[in-house]
């Protein structure tokens, strides 16, 4: 279970308690928040991919977390909201209008309550319905004569699960470096991210071993920095895909994008990076390989040059007349530094925004 946690340090600890075996923290935000930071935390959390958000009501006590957490629903219509509430009674207005937009796990409890076992017990039970929570609910939400104008930003999403195909030149050039690059860029930006092997030399399993990963969403899959990853398993022998034979596992695990290691590109890769959305072929930019590029990609494939110069990548490509972006180095795939050139190079694939304005407090 992937959790997003808001909450004061001391509840905070106790939540982890909860959590220790029942999920993992993708996102977190520990201290008291002021009416400035109350929805950039909260839009933050909205951008993270988890199933349950955890608010602890004591990092606030302004009615502006109450738009705040409208503005996550309208954001994560699908995941589970849990508040906690310490000290509160039926008839508190926050809690009120809180209900109101539809979330009914509310914990509520003395401070000096076992809140790990709260929650514990909550996360363990089906989410609450309206009736469990209509105790909570007096029918008046605060400033609801006021109609606030607030911008949301509403995404247009690819329809389906988008499939991203990554081959090489040549082994050791940096494709599943790479993979794993764009794998963990999609799930900064919280999209539901997995990545397949179907490369000629499998090292998955042993980097998910040197990483001590946890059991992913779908089965056979393990958890690293937010991206779910399917390793090749060796011990069968056939002729199959490894991605076509996880695709119920796909579907099940309910991901907005596969990114698909294939390997060092042959003519059978080069079938499977069609049937992808978009494709990219990760090779050298020194001279003395440009043959691997004009002889073996076709122009349909953008190309990524690791360690090359913009210029590197642009000389190559006005040779070759074909698409090539220079990625800069970067040690750590899990890392942020080339955020921006991914960016770029996903644009066609990756959810296009437009603003629109509609009326908070209006019930």
């Amino acid at each position: 279970m992937l959790v997003s946690l808001i909450a004061t340090k001391q509840m905070a600890e106790q939540i982890k308690k909860a959590l220790a075996d029942a999920g993992d923290i993708v996102f977190e935000h520990n201290g008291k928040l002021d009416s400035e930071s109350v929805k950039e935390i909260f839009y933050s959390a909205s951008r993270v991919s988890a199933e349950v958000l955890i608010v602890d009501l004591d990092i606030f006590y302004g009615k502006e977390i109450i738009s705040a957490l409208q503005g996550f629903r309208i954001a994560r219509p699908n995941t589970r909201i849990i508040v906690i509430a310490p000290e509160r009674k039926p008839g508190d207005e926050i809690i009120s209008s809180i209900v109101g937009l539809g979330i009914y796990d509310i914990a509520a409890g003395e401070k000096e309550s076992n809140w790990s076992e709260i929650i514990k017990n909550i996360l363990l039970s089906p989410p609450a319905t309206y009736a469990q929570a209509a105790r909570w609910h007096t029918g008046q939400f605060l400033n609801a004569s006021i109609q606030a104008k607030e911008r949301v930003i509403i995404e247009e999403r690819p329809a389906g699960i988008v499939t991203i195909a990554i081959a090489g030149t040549a082994h050791g050039i940096g494709c599943t470096h790479t993979a794993l690059s764009i794998s963990s860029f999609l799930a900064r930006l919280g999209h539901s991210t997995a990545v397949i092997e179907d490369s000629q030399r499998p090292v998955f399993s042993f980097l998910c071993s040197v990483l001590k990963s946890k059991e992913g969403k779908a089965e056979g899959s393990y958890a690293v920095y937010g991206i779910d990853i399917f390793p090749l398993n060796e011990s069968e022998n056939n002729d199959n895909w490894n991605y076509d034979m996880l695709l119920k596992k796909i579907k099940a695990g309910q991901y907005e994008y596969v990114v698909r290691d294939l390997g060092v590109l042959d003519s059978a890769r080069k079938r499977e990076m069609y049937r992808a959305d978009i494709a990219f072929v990760v090779a050298s930019a020194a001279k003395w390989r440009w043959h691997e590029v004009i002889d073996r990609i076709d122009s349909e494939f953008s190309v990524i040059f690791p360690l090359a110069s913009q210029n590197d990548a642009e000389e190559i490509s006005f040779y070759a007349k074909i698409k090539g972006t220079a990625l800069p180095y970067c040690s750590n795939p899990f890392a942020k530094e080339n955020d921006s050139v991914f960016s770029k190079l996903l644009a066609p694939v990756l959810p296009s925004r437009r603003k629109k304005r509609i009326l908070f407090g209006v019930f």
